[in-house]
């Protein structure tokens, strides 16, 4: 039963696969006379402008958020130098405590083997208590063992520049603005689904 959905599902995938893909396309229908033709070129031009404008502000904007991706990564290495030497203080205690907890855990590990040897080869009743209190107290370091301090991340400048960039937007409604004015000039647009792709021939 799996066998036969696997190969309809694998079927379907390879119709849809192969089957036409359209893409819809405004077909623009001018209309006829000189003043008519000249109400168009005054949409055209008046969407060129739009579009000179929208170019401009959103490349003003990508280079307003430049320069406060700069503010930003100072004011972010100020807090990371502060971080990171707090940060060298605990590693640096780390390295010290780490220090000593190893040498206190190898005496104990080499104490409890030394006991249950002992305990298992004479049957010793002080051996095998100190084996089972070994035991106990390395496990309890294990639980309690330090810790090494992760070092800060420093964010990268590219990352800032990005996150401020994603604020500038390029919505300029300079083709919509342009398709009401060609109406209003007495012009047509009609809407056709065109193929792109796998299109039968």
């Amino acid at each position: 039963m799996i066998k036969y959905l696997f190969l309809s599902l694998t079927f379907v995938l390879f119709i849809s696969g192969c089957a036409p893909q359209y893409a819809v396309k405004n077909i623009y229908i001018p209309p006829v006379g000189q003043k008519a033709k000249q109400c168009i070129n005054e949409c055209t031009n008046a969407r060129n402008e739009c579009q000179s404008r929208c170019d401009f502000q959103y490349n003003q904007c990508l280079n307003d958020a430049y320069e406060r991706a700069k503010d930003i990564k100072a004011i972010m290495d100020k807090r990371y130098k502060r971080r990171y030497n707090k940060y060298l203080k605990r590693l640096s205690d780390y390295n010290l405590k780490i220090f000593d907890w190893q040498n206190e855990y190898s005496q104990n590990y080499q104490d409890w083997s030394y006991f249950r040897n002992k305990c298992k080869t004479s049957h010793d009743t002080y051996a095998c208590n100190r084996e089972d209190d070994l035991r106990y107290i390395i496990k309890r370091m294990l639980r309690n063992k330090p810790r090494e301090p992760k070092p800060p991340k420093q964010k990268n400048f590219n990352e800032i520049v990005s996150q401020e960039q994603t604020l500038c937007k390029r919505e300029c409604r300079c083709q919509k603005d342009f398709d009401i004015c060609f109406l209003n000039c007495g012009g047509e647009i009609q809407i056709q689904k065109i193929c792109v792709k796998n299109c039968d021939k």
